[in-house]
């Protein structure tokens, strides 16, 4: 007599990469995640493209995420969702997530009684936008030289250039940050100027992991976006981390254990 298996006692992750990347530079950090008994998803943001003339926005990446994340929710599958959001990620992720809370307008997202839908957002040196930011207008003051630079000849992409120090600084070997380095791909100019419409952070317990080395999106702006969310009364979970912007590479253990942590957290808090 065959028996139904019992349902996963960890709730699914969909995890929103950041811009320039795609996949498969998270594959050993999706891989330690899935060893920890996390089903994980990564889907290819259309903004970020080897093409070389990506045209898609900001709102184009949140409809991928947000099928991605719909996928997981719906019947029959009905799961609970982790949205863990990378750099350019935090913006994407958050306006994804709108309608697909569990605890908004009931479980499921939408309140359709199914029982999934998004429990917890962590930004992992993400963009935790306001309603009305987007990437750009929350990147200022710019540094000079500025590292990202519009590229016409390639059709109104944004490149960002030396990315091994930018980007992987603390990654090691420098094989491995040079590997990496090789996989970036062009991302489209119209990704940085989406507007948030829905601070889902704002409805959804979250978790900030603050990066104190980060040569992208400084501490200083990091620790910006948690004052302010703050400033709304709503709670932020912090975790600061001796890392640049890419510590999914460089400590990916402890990354999935803050991830771990988070879990934990959410757990304890509605039990």
């Amino acid at each position: 007599m065959s028996t139904t298996p019992p349902p996963p006692t960890k709730p699914a992750i969909v995890l929103v990469h950041g811009g320039w990347h795609v996949p498969a530079h998270y594959r050993t950090f999706q891989q330690g995640l899935q060893s920890a008994g996390f089903e994980v998803h990564c889907p290819l943001l259309p903004t970020c493209s080897a093409e070389q003339r990506p045209t898609a926005d900001m709102y184009a990446d949140a409809r991928a995420v947000r099928d991605q994340i719909t996928a997981l929710v719906a019947a029959p599958r009905a799961r609970e969702v982790v949205l863990l959001c990378h750099s350019y990620g935090g913006a994407v992720g958050t306006e994804a997530a709108r309608g697909l809370l569990k605890d908004e307008n009931g479980a499921g997202g939408g309140g359709d009684g199914g029982g999934g839908g998004v429990i917890h957002i962590i930004y992992m040196c993400g963009f935790m936008l306001q309603a009305g930011e987007c990437v750009a207008s929350a990147s200022l003051p710019r540094p000079v030289p500025d590292p990202v630079a519009r590229d016409e000849a390639a059709g109104e992409t944004w490149i960002c250039e030396p990315p091994v120090p930018l980007f992987y600084a603390d990654v090691v070997p420098k094989e491995k940050a040079e590997e990496m380095a090789a996989l970036l791909v062009r991302q489209s100019a119209a990704a940085m100027a989406g507007e948030v419409t829905y601070p889902a952070w704002r409805h959804a317990p979250t978790t900030y992991l603050l990066t104190m080395r980060d040569e992208v999106l400084f501490p200083h702006w990091q620790e910006r976006q948690i004052k302010a969310v703050e400033e709304t009364g709503t709670r932020v979970r912090v975790e600061r981390f001796d890392a640049g912007h890419s510590p999914f590479l460089s400590m990916p253990h402890q990354m999935v254990a803050a991830v771990e942590r988070a879990v934990g957290y959410q757990a304890a808090a509605t039990s």
